[in-house]
């Protein structure tokens, strides 16, 4: 098994005092980064609001994915960055994934 540290951006001030703002994945060792992303959005972990639907997972100060709220978005799948079936241990490694938000345009 494979532990990722996945952290994430605030939606709003409130959610910045009560929503956890740190999660870890547990992937089987051979998990891909299409896996990865997956389980982020099964788990549910992420917050998006009207104003921030997109959030952009990066490793490092590399983007690697960019996952989109199914309320506001519905249907709109990952956008991956680096191929989705890289392995998590190759693009991830021992490093924690950071979600930021998409700036605004």
């Amino acid at each position: 098994m494979v532990k990722i540290r996945v952290l994430r951006e605030a939606c709003c001030a409130q959610d910045d005092q009560l929503g956890p703002l740190e999660t870890t994945c547990e992937l089987v060792a051979n998990a891909t980064l299409s896996d990865l992303a997956s389980a982020i959005v099964g788990s549910r972990f992420l917050q998006y609001s009207s104003s921030h639907t997109s959030l952009v997972g990066y490793v490092g100060e590399r983007a690697v994915v960019a996952l989109f709220s199914s309320c506001y978005l519905p249907g709109r799948n990952p956008e991956f960055v680096v191929s989705p079936t890289e392995l998590v241990s190759t693009v991830v490694g021992d490093r924690p994934i950071e979600f930021r938000f998409m700036p605004c345009v």
